[in-house]
C-alpha cells in the first residue's frame, strides 16, 4: 500500500480546489431520510455530499498547567466547527478522543456542549466513536461521550460484541444506540470504538460481520475508528499493519481514524487527519493538519463509480518552538548564560521574522529550551529559574510558556570520546564514581564497585541464592580486612 503524509488544504489535489456549493437547503431534495424518524438530525438525500473528519481534539487539557493552554484546544474545537458550518458540510465525524481524559470538569463539559450545540442548530450530525483517553471505566455503564449522545448532541456509534461477534444494527434514535447510521444519498457509515490491543481481533470480525448485512442502498460506506496504522509514528505503538486493515477493503471505501496525531493517507482508502491542536511539543513539527474535507458525489446508480475528494485542513495555533543547546566546554555558569542570552536573541530574531508576514494577532508561543551535553561544573549552581527569566527576555512578546529542560550529564560521569571501553569497564567508571560520592565507601570505591560486577556476573550466570551470599559475605571480609590493616 501506499502512503504519503496529506497535502495541505490549499494547495491542489486531483479535482482542484473545494467548489463553492449553493445554500445547504438549496442542495437537498424532498425525499430520503434517516432509516429511523425519530432522529431529531435527520437529512434529505442530496445528489452530492460533503463531510468533515476530525479527531483528537483533547478538550480539558491544561498543557504546562497554564489556563490559556486549556482555552486553546477549546479555541481549536471552535474552529473545527467554524469551518463545518462555514463549509456547508452535511455531518461530522469525530474519530474518537474529543476528551482528554475520562473525568471531566464542568468547564470542559461546557466547552463540548457548546461546540455541539452549533453543530446542532446548524443541521449537521455529529457522528462519533469512543477514544482512549474517554472510554468509560470498565466498571461504569455510561461515560461522558454516551452522556452527549443522550442529549442528541452526537450519534455515538459502537456494536455490541457477543461470543467475540460484533452485532451490527442500525442507529435507533429512540435508544440512541447503534453500530452504524444510514445517510441520504446511500451514504452508510460505521463504528468502532478504542480497544487498544484486541483492535485486530475486533476490526477482523467487524469486517466479517459486515459482510452478512443484506445488501442495501449504500453506495458509499464509511469506516470510523479510534486506531492508527502501523509504522506512522515510530514511538507509537498499536497500529495495525495495512494487511490487519485489509479485511475491511471490500465493504468500506473511506476508513477515518484518529488516535495518531500526524495526519497522513494510505492508498487513498484510509485517513488520519492529525490532531487541530499540539499536546506536545514534538507535534508543532506537522503543521498542516487538523481536519479534512471530504466530497462526495453521489449523482450515481452505479456503486463503483462514487468517488471522493480529499482536502487537508488546518486551524490556526499556538507558535511551539523547540531549541536545544548543548553546555560543552563551557566553564561557568556565568559563561553559560552570557552563551544562552546571545543563543536566544538570536532565535527570538529568527522567529519575529518569520512570524511578521503572518496575521497580525499572533498567539505568545511555547518556548522550551533543552539544555543538553557535559555539565562541567555542580548541578547546583545551574539557576534555572535566571534561564527562565533569560528566555522571557529575550522573547518579545514573551512566551506564554518558557520551560528550561535540565538534560546535561555531570562531567564526572562523562566518558571521553576518544576512548572504547567495553561494557563491564564502563559499569565498573560508573559504579566507582557512585560509591565515591559516599564517605561509607568512598576509601574503596573501586573494589565496592568490582564487587558488584561480580555479584551480578554470578547472578547471570544462574547461582544459587546462597552461593551469591556466601561471595558478597567473602568480599566485605576482604575489604574490611584491607581497611583494618592500614
Amino acid at each position: 500500500m501506499a502512503t504519503k503524509p496529506l497535502a495541505r488544504f490549499q494547495t491542489s489535489r486531483p479535482g482542484g480546489p473545494i467548489r463553492p456549493r449553493a445554500p445547504f437547503e438549496q442542495r437537498r431534495r424532498a425525499h430520503g431520510t434517516l432509516r429511523n424518524p425519530a432522529s431529531t438530525l435527520a437529512l434529505e438525500t442530496a445528489e452530492d455530499m460533503r463531510f468533515l473528519h476530525c479527531a483528537d481534539i483533547h478538550l480539558g487539557y491544561q498543557q504546562y498547567n497554564n489556563k490559556e493552554r486549556f482555552n486553546d484546544f477549546g479555541r481549536a474545537f471552535y474552529a473545527v466547527i467554524d469551518e463545518a458550518i462555514g463549509r456547508k458540510v452535511d455531518f461530522v465525524i469525530l474519530a474518537g478522543d474529543l476528551f482528554h481524559k475520562r473525568s471531566i470538569d464542568a468547564l470542559t463539559l461546557n466547552q463540548a456542549i457548546r461546540g455541539l450545540e452549533r453543530l446542532r442548530r446548524a443541521g449537521i450530525p455529529c457522528i462519533a466513536v469512543e477514544g482512549n483517553h474517554e472510554r468509560a471505566y470498565y466498571d461504569e455503564t455510561i461515560g461522558w461521550m454516551k452522556f452527549l449522545a443522550l442529549q442528541d448532541l452526537m450519534i455515538l456509534l459502537d456494536a455490541e460484541f457477543v461470543d467475540s461477534k460484533p452485532q451490527l444494527r442500525v442507529w435507533d434514535a429512540a435508544k440512541r444506540q447503534g453500530s452504524y447510521v444510514d445517510l441520504p444519498g446511500g451514504v452508510r457509515v460505521h463504528g468502532l470504538r478504542y480497544y487498544g490491543s484486541g483492535t485486530v481481533l475486533a476490526v477482523a470480525a467487524y469486517a466479517e460481520a459486515m459482510a452478512l448485512l443484506p445488501p442495501g442502498e449504500a453506495k458509499y460506506n464509511i469506516f470510523v475508528a479510534h486506531a492508527g496504522v502501523e509504522g506512522q509514528m515510530d514511538e507509537k505503538a498499536g497500529g495495525l499493519s495495512p494487511r490487519q486493515w485489509s479485511p475491511l477493503r471490500p465493504h468500506v471505501d473511506y476508513v477515518a481514524l484518529g488516535h495518531f496525531h500526524k495526519p497522513f493517507e494510505v492508498d487513498d482508502w484510509i485517513y488520519n487527519p492529525g490532531s487541530p491542536e499540539n499536546c506536545s511539543i514534538a507535534e508543532n513539527d506537522w503543521q498542516h493538519r487538523g481536519y479534512l474535507v471530504v466530497d462526495l458525489n453521489l449523482a450515481t446508480e452505479n456503486k463503483e463509480s462514487v468517488r471522493h475528494t480529499v482536502f487537508q485542513g488546518r486551524n490556526r495555533r499556538r507558535c511551539f518552538r523547540l531549541y536545544p543547546y548543548k553546555t560543552d566546554h563551557i566553564q561557568s555558569p556565568a559563561e553559560l548564560h552570557e552563551r544562552l542570552r546571545s543563543f536566544l536573541t538570536r532565535k527570538a530574531t529568527e522567529l519575529a521574522d518569520e512570524m511578521a508576514g503572518k496575521a497580525a494577532d499572533i498567539l505568545p508561543p511555547v518556548i522550551e529550551l533543552y539544555l543538553t551535553g557535559v555539565l562541567p561544573f555542580e548541578r547546583s549552581a545551574l539557576d534555572v529559574p535566571a534561564i527562565e527569566a533569560l528566555l522571557n527576555e529575550c522573547f518579545q512578546p514573551a512566551p506564554l510558556v518558557a520551560m528550561v529542560k535540565n538534560l546535561t550529564q555531570p562531567s564526572e560521569f562523562a566518558i571521553s570520546p576518544d576512548v572504547t571501553l567495553s561494557r563491564a569497564a564502563l559499569e565498573q567508571q560508573v559504579l566507582t564514581d557512585l560509591f565515591g560520592r559516599d564517605g561509607r565507601y568512598a576509601a574503596h570505591s573501586s573494589e565496592w564497585a568490582a564487587m558488584t560486577v561480580n555479584l551480578k556476573q554470578l547472578v547471570l550466570a544462574g547461582a544459587s541464592a546462597s552461593a551469591v551470599l556466601d561471595e558478597l559475605s567473602a568480599q566485605v571480609e576482604s575489604i574490611d580486612h584491607a581497611d583494618t590493616a592500614r
